[in-house]
């Protein structure tokens, strides 16, 4: 079921938290080893920590859907971003573990298209388009 009615206070103040524990906190990005995330860090050439950076860029308009009651024990709701990056649109999909450290469970192309509801925007999928 697609939660995408979230107000832009709650988007802000997830961001400005996540953005706060990576900035000042040394908060810790934990990324799944998921075949696509590797997979797109390859294709982009990019090293593992050039995600971070794109994190503390992420904005309330880059909202895709959430937050969702997270099925792991450990770790608050999870929330969902999509980002334009060098011409591809991504899918981010993150969380908060114990503060001050982050679980980012999708950092990949996005499979899909995603319409941003705070924008209303719609970007069509970029990766793997003929």
């Amino acid at each position: 079921m697609k939660k995408n009615d979230t107000k832009i206070e709650d988007v802000k103040a997830f961001l400005d938290s996540l953005q706060s524990r990576i900035h000042f906190l040394d908060g810790i990005v934990n990324y799944e080893l998921r075949d696509k995330n590797i997979d797109f860090l390859t294709a982009m050439e990019w090293r593992p920590s050039d995600r971070d950076k794109w994190l503390m860029q992420l904005v309330p308009e880059d909202y895709y859907e959430g937050p969702y009651p997270n099925t792991d024990a450990y770790g608050d709701d999870v929330w969902v971003f999509g980002k334009l990056i060098q011409g591809q649109l991504c899918y981010i999909k993150i969380y908060f573990l114990k503060s001050p450290n982050i679980y980012c469970i999708s950092f990949h192309f996005a499979e899909f298209d995603m319409t941003f509801p705070l924008s209303g925007i719609t970007i069509k999928k970029t990766y793997g388009n003929k």
